[in-house]
């Protein structure tokens, strides 16, 4: 019996979920994903560069298991569960994808945290027949000491994406995932901003400089902490900190150092080195 489109599309999805993420096989999925794959999740880069790009930068120990998978003419929708990609819980995605001739041609999804039994209202296991284990929080320090460079980049990746080009982003999504509701921004040792207000000043820069990028040039950690240094480029268009936009570029510094608590960022101090940006981009 010959298999129905449907049919056809879900065994496609299955295979390339399994040669990108599973096996690593990036020439496999070459295959499977088109050239012009347009991208819609808030956390991953554009395009099928963008996505081969993240999952490069994950552990080697990341793992993706399909659930329930659907199939509706040149749509499908596979919920399934990401783990070992750097933190302590894992993701619940439902995936849908626009199949065309073949190939995966368009993408979006919803992630949530995998609850533990404690967390979860219904008692029923979000994917599978048993829950995760439960985080200790009650050893933040044996917690903390686990804590890798990839742990680290996979927390803070977020956060860093909602400041490349922040017009084009969701970045209350992207800061969503990355820190707790209580986060707090430090920019004096005693002011800090919440999440709400960050989530204004990054659309607020994206407004003024459109190609703003923050690139991360090093990461560290230290027990709960991790320390970045990252460097900010772009070209103001409108008026920034009191300058005048002269059509010049700045590159500047940055440092962040965050704490994170059960798997998110609690809380950052963070220094940016705006008056040598000022001073490029004047006359």
């Amino acid at each position: 019996m010959s298999q129905t489109t449907q049919e056809k599309n879900k065994a496609l999805v299955l295979d390339a979920f399994g040669a990108l993420f599973n096996r690593r096989d990036y020439g496999a999925a070459e295959r499977y994903w088109s050239p012009g794959y347009i991208q819609h999740s808030a956390h991953i880069a554009p395009g099928r560069e963008g996505l081969f790009n993240l999952v490069k930068s994950l552990p080697p120990t990341l793992k993706y298991e399909p659930g329930v998978i659907v199939a509706d003419g040149e749509f499908v929708i596979v919920y399934g569960r990401f783990s070992g990609f750097g933190a302590p819980v894992n993701w619940i995605a439902a995936d849908i994808l626009r199949i065309e001739d073949g190939v995966l041609v368009e993408h979006w999804d919803v992630i949530q945290d995998e609850a533990t039994e404690e967390q979860s209202k219904s008692k029923a296991p979000m994917f599978g027949t048993s829950f995760p284990k439960p985080v200790r929080r009650d050893a933040p320090a044996a917690t903390a000491s686990r804590l890798t460079i990839e742990q680290a980049r996979a927390i803070v990746a977020p956060l860093y994406e909602a400041l490349n080009e922040p017009g084009k982003k969701d970045v209350g999504a992207l800061l969503a995932q990355a820190v707790h509701p209580d986060y707090k921004s430090f920019h004096t040792n005693e002011e800090w901003l919440t999440r709400d207000q960050l989530i204004d000043v990054f659309k607020m820069l994206g407004s003024i400089v459109p190609d703003l990028r923050w690139t991360i040039k090093d990461i560290q950690t230290f027990g709960d902490q991790i320390v970045v240094r990252g460097e900010a480029t772009g070209t103001p268009t409108g008026e920034l900190f009191g300058a005048k936009p002269t059509g010049k570029s700045f590159k500047t510094m940055a440092l962040d150092v965050f704490t994170v608590k059960n798997g998110k960022l609690a809380s950052a101090y963070h220094v940016e080195n705006w008056m040598t940006a000022l001073q490029q981009i004047s006359k």
